[in-house]
């Protein structure tokens, strides 16, 4: 949403911001939200790379493409529940907490399959993740902040964990 409009999941990438890309040089599989920018980037990361639906953005609905002043204006009560509720879904489309469950039965999957991976997602989605795997409520998202390009790493071990080191800025 960084040109404050809800995506259409097929976005170009605004910027080439890659040289501000960090990730993880000893991952063994890359996979990707099915949308363009995405894509782009997990392109970007590796010749080879998996779509998986269940990283893609959140459903906006009728929102999608919009601009948030627009919905603001038109639908001020609608995006006051949507960004307060995470079991709102004015638009019609998805719910942050449908979101956060199709992601939390996705990272369960991932924990059987015991290897380093890249996902190449969008914010919401790691929002979503991260109050998973912290045990938080979902109301936490509202207040959890993520940059385009930023890097977050979850880690599985029979408990999960979460950081954002430096340490895996890679030269480019």
């Amino acid at each position: 949403m960084k040109t404050g409009r809800f995506p259409t999941g097929d976005d170009p990438l605004e910027h080439d911001e890659r040289g501000a890309l960090a990730f993880d040089t000893q991952a063994s599989r890359v996979i990707a939200s099915p949308a363009r920018a995405a894509r782009d980037t997990a392109q970007w990361i590796a010749s080879a790379y998996e779509v998986d639906a269940a990283f893609d953005d959140l459903d906006y609905g009728r929102w999608r493409g919009h601009s948030i002043r627009d919905i603001a204006e038109a639908k001020e009560a609608g995006l006051a529940a949507w960004i307060t509720d995470p079991h709102a879904r004015p638009h019609g489309g998805e719910s942050i907490a449908m979101l956060a469950e199709r992601v939390a039965h996705v990272l369960e999957r991932l924990t059987q399959s015991n290897r380093r991976g890249i996902v190449v997602t969008h914010a919401i989605v790691v929002k979503a993740a991260v109050a998973h795997v912290t045990q938080r409520p979902l109301e936490s998202i509202f207040s959890m902040d993520i940059a385009p390009l930023a890097s977050t790493v979850l880690e599985y071990d029979t408990v999960w964990s979460v950081s954002s080191p430096a340490e895996l800025r890679a030269p480019l």
